[in-house]
């Protein structure tokens, strides 16, 4: 994948707060519409933890309407905001010392933060290694003959203990689940996917 696609430089952003802001706004939404919301936040000068953190909801709501479901993910946004900045102060290196499934669970704890959400802090934000166990990735897994179950939870089980045993570096972890992405928008049913570079990867 890294050769025929590689590098992704996934995920874009010009500040780790950025990502976080992007993981929440990315939940059932488009990457197009929740660039817009970014957008929006940005030219509000707002892509900031305390601008958000102190915003007044109705306006928060405003700047991230293109994204969709923007009443629950403005009140997401704030709740991983405070925590953010009461937990990190800001700084993930503040963190450095708390255990992964412990940083993970706090995340989950928090309204409107998901497994796929907390997975995608936990790697891009805090600098842990992660397998995202996303769509892209349950159907290129099932595609090449894996072992598949249902829902997010169950795949991360099986897979996120492989990923780590196999010594992918972080940077390694966000490269792979870049190119995961980017091969599922660019082949996005079994027979696309049966015509490109992975094919002979069947099982």
């Amino acid at each position: 994948m890294m050769a025929s696609m590689g590098p992704t430089g996934w995920w874009p952003a010009e500040s780790l707060y950025e990502i976080m802001v992007g993981a929440v706004l990315i939940q059932n939404a488009s990457w197009r519409n929740a660039d817009r919301s970014l957008d929006a936040l940005r030219a509000a000068d707002a892509l900031d933890p305390h601008a958000i953190a102190d915003m007044d909801n109705e306006r928060l709501q405003d700047l991230i309407r293109p994204s969709g479901f923007f009443r629950n993910k403005s009140r997401a946004l704030q709740a991983v905001t405070r925590w953010y900045l009461d937990r990190c102060g800001g700084d993930p290196g503040r963190v450095a010392g708390a255990p992964d499934d412990e940083l993970r669970a706090e995340m989950l704890g928090l309204f409107g933060i998901g497994n796929e959400t907390a997975d995608d802090l936990l790697l891009y934000v805090f600098d842990r290694r992660a397998f995202i166990a996303d769509t892209y990735s349950r159907r290129l897994f099932r595609f090449l003959g894996y072992d598949v179950p249902d829902g997010y939870p169950a795949f991360r089980a099986i897979y996120h203990p492989i990923a780590l045993a196999s010594g992918l570096t972080v940077a390694d972890c966000k490269e792979f689940h870049g190119l995961i992405d980017e091969y599922g928008k660019q082949y996005r049913d079994d027979e696309a996917k049966a015509g490109s570079f992975l094919a002979g990867w069947r099982a």
